[in-house]
């Protein structure tokens, strides 16, 4: 999935208010640190946290660091662990490193950089475990719905194409070829028939227009310079706000399931074998903050914008998995679709080489269903 980061919000600012978008306002970034975390490497004592239900008092806990990247702006139930003391009371201390440039969460964690992500798809695990990279889908993220789409293909008000199955032909931008932009358009008109070639196999049936920066495909279709859009949140909501855009379809119209907007919780094989008592607290914080998320929907959302420093119109809702672990009726559509489109071949790699339902998350607090933010973030996620 593309995210955007705190870093490039603002760089989405300037394109979008040209066009009499929603504003935003954002903070630049060039790789935060988070007020409360010590450098990577070293362990903390456990803090009290606003809203934790789990240390019981206990301020010689000993957490264990787990490095990410910075986070993105969404209701990310990663911020709403971090926030609601989660990960303390699962022993485990956050320590943010940055944005990274160049190489993926994957590479990064191959390379001892980080030691988690959650951000991604299951095609990008499948992908990286190709190359080698030691790294496993422990838990699931957020999922698609009909009303909280992954992603919109907008086209203008005006625009002669009525369905997805208008698309071929059609100039479509995306970010870069990948599961969650060219992907679901191949696997959409492959599926149906539309298409006869993925492009990743060379077929000349796509106009796809690559963007660089986020948010400026969205200005390409308000200018007429491409026909559509892949836009994701919170893109595709911005835009639409603008009136004058509208939705040509959604990927739930395309797979008819949560699965298709599917996001991949992984850790480092090397913090699943060597501290399993870690991926075990991982899994039940993720759980937790799913649930929390879902059942508090627009606290979480004032409690992202609040943590990361942001209005509460640049954050959007995202719907969680509400399963306690990794569907694999899930993972079915998403290798189905990396084989279709070329992504892999039959053979390179099978869906249970990459995510363990080892850890079985435990049942989440009764005092979680009513467990209220208090409106003054615990957490101010700092960026330089």
């Amino acid at each position: 999935m593309k995210k955007l980061t705190i870093g490039n919000a603002k760089k989405l600012i300037s394109l979008l208010l040209a066009f009499s978008f929603i504003a935003l306002t954002a903070c630049s970034s060039s790789g935060g640190t988070a007020a409360t975390n010590p450098p990577a490497g070293g362990n903390t004592s456990a803090q009290s946290t606003n809203g934790s239900s789990g240390n019981d008092g206990d301020s010689t806990k000993t957490l264990f660091d787990l490095r990410v990247v910075d986070p993105p702006v969404d209701y990310l139930e990663f911020v709403t662990a971090w926030e609601l003391g989660f990960f303390e009371d699962a022993g485990i201390n956050i320590v943010f490193v940055g944005e990274l440039s160049g190489i993926t969460n994957y590479q990064a964690i191959e390379q001892g950089i980080i030691d988690a992500s959650y951000s991604g798809h299951p095609s990008g695990v499948a992908q990286a475990r190709i190359e080698g990279l030691k790294v496993t889908m422990i838990a699931p993220g957020m999922i698609d719905t009909p009303t909280s789409p992954h992603v919109t293909y907008l086209v203008k008000k005006d625009s002669p194409l009525k369905t997805l199955d208008d698309l071929k032909g059609a100039s479509v931008g995306i970010d870069g070829i990948g599961a969650c932009t060219s992907g679901y358009v191949e696997f959409y008109q492959l599926s149906n028939g539309l298409t006869t070639g993925s492009l990743a196999g060379g077929s000349d049936e796509y106009n796809f227009v690559t963007f660089g920066d986020a948010g400026t495909m969205e200005q390409a279709v308000l200018q007429g310079d491409i026909d559509v859009s892949t836009s994701h949140t919170p893109y595709a909501e911005i835009t639409l706000a603008t009136g004058e855009v509208r939705a040509l379809g959604t990927t739930y119209d395309i797979f008819q399931s949560g699965a298709g907007g599917l996001g991949a919780r992984v850790l480092a094989d090397r913090v699943i074998v060597e501290h399993p008592e870690v991926a075990q607290g991982f899994v039940d914080a993720m759980y937790r903050a799913r649930l929390w998320t879902n059942d508090h929907f627009e606290q979480a959302g004032d409690l992202v914008a609040a943590v990361l420093g942001l209005e509460k119109g640049d954050v959007l809702a995202i719907i969680q998995d509400d399963h306690k672990n990794v569907s694999p009726e899930y993972l079915d559509i998403w290798f189905d679709m990396g084989i279709l489109t070329g992504l892999w071949n039959p053979g390179d790699i099978e869906k249970d080489e990459i995510y363990t339902n080892e850890f079985v998350p435990a049942d989440a607090p009764a005092s979680d269903k009513t467990l209220e933010w208090d409106g003054v973030p615990n957490r101010v996620f700092h960026q330089d």
